[in-house]
């Protein structure tokens, strides 16, 4: 009978130290150490960027092949230039039509994936290295080719952190890295 109570008291004492092991540990969880601020470099992202290049869409006969983009700071330093050197194939250009493409972009992250990924990205030019074939560009492929760049380019990850972090306030652009102020 002694062995038995004593048995009960034990596992009694067993319960009340593993709750209050758990309970402790409380102030330690990774919600305690909250960033506030980080840093991104814009080489590191170029760098990752031309690990995924190049990027193919196609629909039908017209094709979009991103062989190079580069990411750089915009004037302002609060916004991103994204330039991209792409070639479009078609029926009636089957050589190909090497361009450049410019936009504007800002900065996203998606705390479910971890990821840094360009956002509202907005077309600045397109400028064509072979004038003699844009006139075979259809109206149907001039809206074409923009959609395509921006939703390939919405793809890109820049950058994947280790970390679970919150949405991004804001952003500044500054001597090769970005200064990520989050929520």
């Amino acid at each position: 009978m002694k062995k038995a109570y004593f048995l009960l008291v034990l596992f009694i004492v067993s319960l009340l130290l593993t709750g209050c092991i758990s309970i402790s540990t409380q102030p330690f969880t990774s919600n305690a150490f909250v960033v506030k601020e980080g840093y991104l470099s814009l080489g590191k992202i170029n760098e990752n960027v031309a690990k995924q290049m190049p990027l193919v869409e196609k629909v039908a006969k017209n094709k979009i092949k991103i062989v190079n983009t580069k990411i750089y700071a915009g004037a302002n330093g609060r916004s991103l230039i994204v330039e991209c050197d792409f070639i479009f194939t078609s029926f009636e250009i089957p050589e190909g039509l090497p361009a450049i493409a410019r936009f504007t972009s800002s900065l996203v992250y998606n705390p479910k994936t971890k990821e840094f990924k360009l956002a509202n990205l907005q077309i600045k030019q397109i400028k064509f290295l072979k004038e003699n074939l844009v006139e075979f560009i259809t109206p149907n492929q001039k809206k074409f080719i923009p959609d395509s760049l921006t939703a390939k380019l919405n793809e890109l990850v820049l950058h994947k952190s280790k970390k679970r972090l919150k949405s991004i306030k804001n952003f500044i652009v500054k001597e090769g890295k970005i200064k990520i102020n989050f929520n």
